[in-house]
């Protein structure tokens, strides 16, 4: 787990970030690439233009289809450039690493979005997005995928996303969700969930049954009670649930002995049933 992420999330109120703050364009690519800001650059010198950030710029609808001639592209963020679709030629992207949308108002990913698979780390935001395409599933090296104020009515998953096999980190943010589907408890490898704004009226039940999960942050949703499933996550080290409305938690919590942090902060705990909670997690610091 990150230590920096967990002591931080330990004083300060929540807000969205990627658990891994280093700079995708140092992280990815060749040291020391340069980072092209507009296409017409990166097109001229297509055979070295591993990174690409375009921000508050239109793209020439004329320029789409050179798109994939950016064969050698690794690292690519797109922020406010008016798009409500992905050019198609985005498939030929096949060496990207990492990409990035913010601010633009897509109501899709292309169903051709599959053939990158090379992608580790997908961030949208601020997006119009009602669900991702099946074919995400083919996705297979993904590790990061982040989802923030996502402005449709409901968001939901297909029942594909359990083929992610390498998926370690998800985010949701400001992003209204529907059920998750079944395949979600078919995770080997992911260790954090954030879900938070996600308007969660009860934990999911696939949740539940990912045992390889380390962290699980459920804040400013709707929850009433905790569900006893959520007691099988025995791996699980750090749970906020902050700002929901529980006024109790079952003594079964007691089973989930390597817990290390259970943020309550915003809800309303009586003293003594925070003094129990603590006695049940001797080694847990209850935050209220």
């Amino acid at each position: 787990m990150n230590k920096l992420l967990l002591s931080l999330s330990l004083f300060l109120p929540f807000t969205a970030f990627a658990q891994d703050d280093l700079d995708p364009f140092d992280k990815y690519g060749p040291p020391g690439a340069m980072v092209y800001t507009n296409i017409k650059d990166a097109l001229k010198e297509s055979k070295i233009a591993y990174k690409l950030k375009i921000n508050n710029q239109p793209i020439e609808p004329k320029l789409f289809p050179k798109i994939g001639k950016l064969e050698q592209l690794q690292v690519l963020q797109l922020n406010g450039n008016g798009f409500t679709q992905l050019p198609v030629e985005f498939k030929d992207l096949t060496n990207l690493i990492y990409f990035a949308c913010f601010e633009n108002p897509i109501t899709s990913l292309p169903k051709d979005f599959g053939n990158l698979s090379m992608l580790n780390e997908l961030h949208l935001h601020s997006t119009n997005l009602d669900s991702l395409p099946f074919e995400i599933a083919f996705l297979g090296k993904l590790k990061v995928l982040e989802i923030q104020n996502n402005k449709a009515d409901t968001f939901y998953f297909p029942n594909s996303i359990g083929y992610l096999s390498n998926l370690n980190d998800l985010l949701l943010y400001n992003t209204k969700l529907d059920t998750l589907p079944s395949s979600f408890s078919e995770f080997k490898k992911l260790k954090s969930i954030t879900m938070t704004r996600c308007g969660l009226k009860d934990v999911p039940k696939p949740i539940a049954k990912i045992s390889s999960l380390e962290m699980l942050i459920l804040d400013d949703n709707k929850l009433i009670e905790l569900n006893k499933r959520i007691f099988k996550l025995k791996n699980l080290k750090y749970l906020s649930l902050r700002n929901n409305q529980l006024t109790s938690i079952s003594e079964n919590i007691s089973v989930m002995q390597n817990l290390e942090v259970l943020d309550l902060r915003g809800n309303v705990f009586k003293e003594f049933d925070l003094a129990v909670l603590k006695a049940l997690l001797p080694k847990c610091r209850v935050l209220n």
